[in-house]
This record gives C-alpha cells, sequence and structure tokens, in this order.
C-alpha cells in the first residue's frame, strides 16, 4: 500500500469569512494545486467554522483521529498556512508532535519554510508565537469593548428569553411572542407560588425560541434575572440597561423574597 495520502485541514472563523485569502474555496484550491504538483491522493478534507485559539474544534479532532487510525496510508496533513491549524504556540507544538508520531508530516502552502530544518522549527515556532500574539491581542480588544458595552447599559449576548436581538438597532427588544408570558411567570410567583407558575405559563405556550418546552432549570434561571427588571449584571458590573424591562423592580423584588423564602431556585 502506498503511502502518499494527503488529508486537508481548512478553517475559517466567523470573522474571517469574507477574507478571501482565508476563504474555504481559497484553502481547498491551494490544497488541490498542491496535491497535484506533489504527487499526492487526496484521502480527506475536513473543515471547522469556528476560532482556531483552542484545540476544541469538531473536525480538527476528527483529522487527528483518522490520521491515527490511517497512518499507514497518509503521509501528509496540509494546510493553507499554519493560523489555520492553530493559533497558540502549545496546541500547534502538540499537533505537529502527533503527526511526527504517526509518520506524516505537515505542510503549509502558504509558509514552505517550515520544514524540519533547525531553521524550518525556528519558523514554524516564530509563525505560531504571531499567530498567538494577534489571536490574544484580538480577545483583548474584544473584552475591553464588551466591557464597555456593558458600562453603557447594552446587553451583547443572546437575548434572555422574553427578548430578542434587533440586528438592525443593535438593541435588545422584548419578544412579541413570549414577553408577555414571562411577565405573567413573575405576577403567579409573586401572587402564587414557583410550581404553579411554571405550570400555567408553559401551558399557555411559553417556550424556548426553538420551540421546545422550556426546562424547568431554565425557568429556574429565568426569573432570577435582573434582567427583567431593567439590569444588566456582569461579573461585578451592575447597570441600568438601556432595554425596555418587562416588570418593575418592585414585582422581581417580591419575586426573589417569595423565592427566598423556600420555594425552590
Amino acid at each position: 500500500m502506498s503511502k502518499n495520502g494527503a488529508v486537508g485541514y481548512f478553517r475559517v472563523s466567523t470573522a474571517e469569512q469574507a477574507n478571501q485569502n482565508n476563504s474555504l474555496p481559497t484553502q481547498e484550491a491551494k490544497f488541490n494545486n498542491f496535491c497535484m504538483n506533489n504527487a499526492l491522493t487526496v484521502a480527506k478534507i475536513f473543515t471547522d467554522r469556528q476560532s482556531a485559539r483552542t484545540d476544541a474544534r469538531p473536525e480538527f479532532q476528527k483529522m487527528l483521529t483518522y490520521c491515527q487510525q490511517n497512518r499507514k496510508k497518509i503521509s501528509h496533513v496540509i494546510v493553507a498556512d499554519l493560523s489555520r491549524l492553530a493559533r497558540n504556540v502549545l496546541d500547534q507544538g502538540q499537533a505537529i508532535v502527533s503527526l511526527k508520531q504517526w509518520g506524516i508530516e505537515l505542510d503549509s502552502i502558504d509558509e514552505p519554510i517550515t520544514d524540519d530544518t533547525a531553521a524550518g522549527k525556528l519558523a514554524r515556532n516564530m509563525i505560531a508565537s504571531v499567530n498567538q500574539f494577534f489571536s490574544d491581542s484580538l480577545s483583548e480588544k474584544t473584552k475591553y469593548r464588551m466591557a464597555e458595552g456593558v458600562k453603557q447599559g447594552r446587553w451583547l449576548w443572546v437575548a434572555p428569553l422574553g427578548y430578542l436581538n434587533d440586528t438592525h438597532s443593535k438593541q435588545t427588544v422584548p419578544d412579541p411572542n413570549r414577553a408577555g408570558l414571562v411577565r405573567k411567570a413573575f405576577e403567579l410567583i409573586a401572587d402564587k407560588d414557583y410550581s404553579s407558575a411554571f405550570r400555567v405559563v408553559t401551558s399557555m405556550g411559553l417556550t424556548t425560541r426553538t420551540g421546545r418546552p422550556i426546562p424547568e432549570q431554565t425557568f429556574s434561571r429565568m426569573v432570577r434575572n435582573e434582567f427583567y427588571a431593567g439590569w444588566i449584571v456582569s461579573g461585578d458590573v451592575r447597570v441600568k440597561g438601556t432595554h425596555d424591562p418587562l416588570i418593575s423592580e418592585d414585582l422581581f423584588t417580591a419575586v426573589q423574597t417569595k423565592l427566598d423564602g423556600g420555594q425552590p431556585h
């Protein structure tokens, strides 16, 4: 059995989708040309659509497993550039070591100097360090922007049940199909009890966004969330949100008092 099989690993993150140099068709075209020019047989292609900050990527892990199981016929793993493989030094190094143990070479099409020579290893490590620097720098900037957004009273995540993320206004707005039922849940807890509230609003049609029944754990977190009373809490920050509250602060306080009096939460 000839050992000339090539595995392609492609990756894009959401932020990179529009970048033609990193697009999936561009990566695939580079891979096919590389295989043709080096008399390699395409064995399998793996594609991830997420960040490479960690190696916890489904297709990346499947690629490594496939290579291990088929090491007798796979000679190369090919990426368009090393940032496709990983964006931190440790993950890149561990992947290369694993492939090497299985007798498989890693080839970076855009970085042909990263072979197993002393100079190639140095270049590989330098590129990994640069990729990690840019990844860490972007993460720091993102965290700063999110922290500033929270301080301004903006909700920057998926909207809680009863609200929707309005992509046009960039605001969190009440969900016309669920906001009234969420409000009813708080009112029922204050007037009756937690169990009755859960039973009534779910029978009235309060569901998740995908139309599934709401787990009681989700309901429990919902009625403890200050967001519904107009507040945003993130870590040590608690600020008045720019969104419209579904209930008053007095009602929220009354519900918390009721729950803390022995009701499940």
